[in-house]
């Protein structure tokens, strides 16, 4: 039954090309065999009469993985899969369908959309309403005419109790009765003014009242509607991922649901290739041995992919399920963020009573995270116990080496702080770009606005919505045969700006060399703190400190 959909190798792998033991599917790069199918599947998908390949090419890129499987004859090959739908389309030959439940789907996703539809027509409709919109100017100018009304009866009022003042000094000359007569009629006056003023606002009021009334019934009803809209919504979100039915290689089974018990499953979730391809080995008693995800066309405009590149499976949709779909084999541990690191010792650039001036080495933290101790900040916390109120004022990246500046207390740290967030810091980095840029422009200024990836932490992405300005400047220091050494002088402080707007599309498109969230992995990521400038927080000197760059 499976025998479309398993692409046998050529030759029989050897057995020592087999993997004993699955590799974890976070890895940043996949295990020979799986990138051995995997460039099998692209050359498929090069073919320029491939009708399977121009049903797939949409215009934007797309994730593609091979799962490398056993079958119960001892055959070895591959399965394929693509990320979601291939234009519109769950089912492409040669491709694994997807994991939910279609049938189950059908019984209730139809009429499910087409409530949501009316919802949506009926919200439309009181939106566009003229009546809405004639009640809307109705009180715009109502409220115009109120304002310039009541002014203007200020105003009147304010000249009447001017003039009434100006009449109870000249009735200090007039005789006693008369004067308490007069000095009534005035207070009587005064009083016809407060009544006038209070009558006048409660008219207008009243006359706003009566057209607010009617706008109100319409907003109530799209408030209904769209509250209504949002529960049909969520129900049939859960309806859907509730036809998510995961099996593992020890017999259990759960919903997606299951593993998204405190939130909603985020939209996708299920349809990567990772679990689609685990899904369809487990169904068909295929044996798991290796797999690999590859992004495939052109780069998204918000995340950095890049065509042909290799990536781990995702951690906002997938690392919530691979495990438990992947109990019952045996699989490699998925690999700890910085646990394996022999970062070298921290270097003390400049050290005074208030600051220091650190060296950070590649491959050590600047923080604790939450599964590694060892960091820039523990390791001075060990050492200098004297100073039980040390912060650090910035922070590096693991994989990124150079300058770091640390307050021994907290005032100070205040201080420097207020300089980073009034931009008043100068910072220069140095990296290795893994592409040649062209010779012009030489220089120049990167603005894409970045947030994280909410679905792929702890990626960043470019986000013109919602994301956070990030400004970098650029310089290209030297073109070499494979590489540009550029200067990047950051101009906000985002996580991951340089790495992102190095290789994002519309950045420099160049990954930074070694860095394998954007790029490709190597022994270390190739970007180094080299200057810090900034006004020291006691003497008001500006202290200027450099290292270079060990690349």
């Amino acid at each position: 039954m499976h025998l479309h959909m398993l692409t046998l190798f050529p030759e029989t792998p050897a057995h020592g090309d087999i993997p004993a033991v699955m590799p974890s599917p976070f890895l940043n790069h996949p295990h020979p065999l799986a990138e051995r199918a995997a460039r099998m599947l692209q050359q498929r998908l090069s073919s320029a009469g491939d009708d399977m390949n121009r049903l797939l090419s949409t215009g934007t890129g797309k994730m593609f993985g091979v799962l490398v499987v056993r079958d119960q004859a001892g055959h070895i090959g591959y399965l394929s899969a693509f990320s979601g739908m291939a234009r519109g389309s769950w089912h492409v030959p040669g491709f694994v369908p997807p994991v939910f439940d279609e049938s189950l789907h059908q019984s209730f996703l139809p009429a499910g959309r087409a409530m949501l539809t009316k919802l949506t027509e009926q919200i439309s409709q009181l939106e566009s309403l003229p009546l809405r919109a004639q009640l809307g100017h109705q009180i715009s100018q109502l409220q115009q005419q109120r304002q310039d009304a009541i002014s203007a009866l200020k105003q009147r009022h304010r000249s009447n109790k001017e003039q009434r003042k100006m009449q109870r000094l000249q009735l200090q000359a007039v005789a006693c009765d008369e004067r308490e007569q007069r000095m009534a009629a005035l207070a009587l006056a005064s009083q016809h003014d407060k009544r006038e003023a209070t009558d006048t606002a409660l008219a207008w009021e009243q006359r706003l009242d009566a057209i607010q009334q009617q706008l109100e019934t319409i907003e109530q009803q799209l408030l209904d509607l769209k509250s209504s809209r949002s529960e049909q919504s969520r129900a049939l979100h859960r309806q859907v991922f509730g036809a998510y039915r995961l099996h593992n290689f020890a017999g259990r089974q759960q919903t997606i649901l299951h593993f998204f018990a405190d939130s909603t499953p985020p939209a996708g979730s299920g349809d990567c290739a990772a679990p689609k391809l685990i899904h369809y080995a487990n169904q068909h008693n295929l044996q798991p041995l290796a797999m690999a995800e590859f992004w495939w066309g052109p780069s998204p405009a918000t995340g950095i992919r890049h065509h042909g590149h290799f990536y781990p499976a995702c951690r906002g949709k997938c690392r919530p399920i691979l495990p438990f779909m992947l109990e019952g084999i045996a699989v490699e541990k998925e690999p700890c963020f910085g646990a394996a690191t022999h970062a070298g010792e921290l270097e003390i650039i400049y050290e005074d009573p208030y600051l220091w001036v650190i060296n950070k080495p590649a491959g050590l933290m600047s923080a604790p995270g939450k599964e590694v101790e060892d960091s820039v900040y523990s390791r001075l916390c060990q050492r200098h116990p004297e100073y039980p109120e040390l912060r650090l004022v910035h922070r590096l990246d693991m994989g990124t080496s150079g300058l770091l500046l640390v307050a021994k207390q907290l005032r100070t740290h205040k201080q420097l702080q207020k300089q980073f967030i009034q931009h008043r810091v100068e910072k220069c980095y140095e990296a290795l770009l893994s592409k040649v840029l062209p010779a012009e422009p030489a220089a120049g200024e990167i603005n894409l606005p970045l947030r994280v990836d909410m679905d792929d932490r702890p990626r960043q992405m470019v986000c013109h919505m919602h994301g956070k300005p990030a400004r970098t400047r650029w310089k290209i220091i030297a073109r070499e045969q494979q590489t540009t050494r550029v200067h990047f002088y950051p101009l906000t402080g985002r996580t991951h700006q340089l790495r992102v707007h190095a290789a994002h599309r519309d950045g420099l498109n160049a990954a930074i060399v070694g860095d394998g969230l954007y790029g490709d992995s190597g022994k270390r990521m190739l970007l180094h703190a080299r200057s810090l400038c900034f006004t020291h927080p006691v003497s008001r000197e500006s202290l200027t400190f450099e290292t270079a760059a060990p690349f």
